[in-house]
């Protein structure tokens, strides 16, 4: 049997246009035939910084048990290496802030600051747990990189990159449930 070329081999992802949020996990049902399938209603299409979204899995953990008289492994194991997540929206929008720090985080708030009448956010600094599901959509629109069953926390933080953009870094991992995809490449079908 001949070597695939590298044509053969180019499925390619790239040029993210888009980053959605749902905060429901996939749910992911197989067909008769083994097919599975899911279906996805996004929430929010979230403001994403230019070269903030990270996502990288880390060297797995090779562990090598040796024996004494060989210089090699008698036996290799590993652990697959993490995934890091994140990424900056630089926006404070309600939706977001709720998103990131919870529903009873956020408020409505009325001021006076130097005789001038002000209305806005009130926002407590809350630990949250962000779970759900993201997906990229590249640049085409023809393709969706879907990421499962995510744990996010997030960081209000002042970008000083960004000429001062007040925005909320998004960071965390997949917890995988060993059964269910945890990524997920989809490309649009042919009509």
């Amino acid at each position: 049997m001949a070597a695939k070329t590298k044509s053969q081999l180019a499925d390619k992802f790239s040029g993210p246009s888009s980053l959605l949020y749902q905060s429901a996990v996939l749910e992911i049902t197989s067909g008769a035939d083994g097919t599975k399938t899911f279906t996805a209603s996004p929430e929010l299409d979230v403001p994403c910084k230019v070269d903030s979204l990270n996502f990288e899995q880390g060297e797995a953990e090779v562990e090598e048990y040796k024996v004494i008289g060989l210089s090699g492994a008698w036996i290799t194991d590993s652990e697959p290496g993490d995934i890091d997540l994140g990424f900056r929206v630089p926006s404070i929008s309600e939706d977001i802030l709720k998103l990131a720090f919870g529903e009873d985080a956020v408020s409505s708030i009325t001021g006076k600051v130097d005789d001038v009448d002000y209305e806005g956010l009130a926002l407590i600094l809350k630990n949250k747990k962000v779970q759900g599901t993201w997906m990229i959509v590249n640049s085409a629109k023809d393709r969706i990189m879907v990421i499962n069953n995510t744990a996010l926390f997030a960081s209000l933080v002042l970008d000083s990159d960004a000429k001062g953009v007040i925005a909320v870094d998004f960071n965390g991992s997949i917890e995988t449930d060993g059964t269910n995809p945890d990524v997920i490449f989809l490309k649009k079908k042919s009509a």
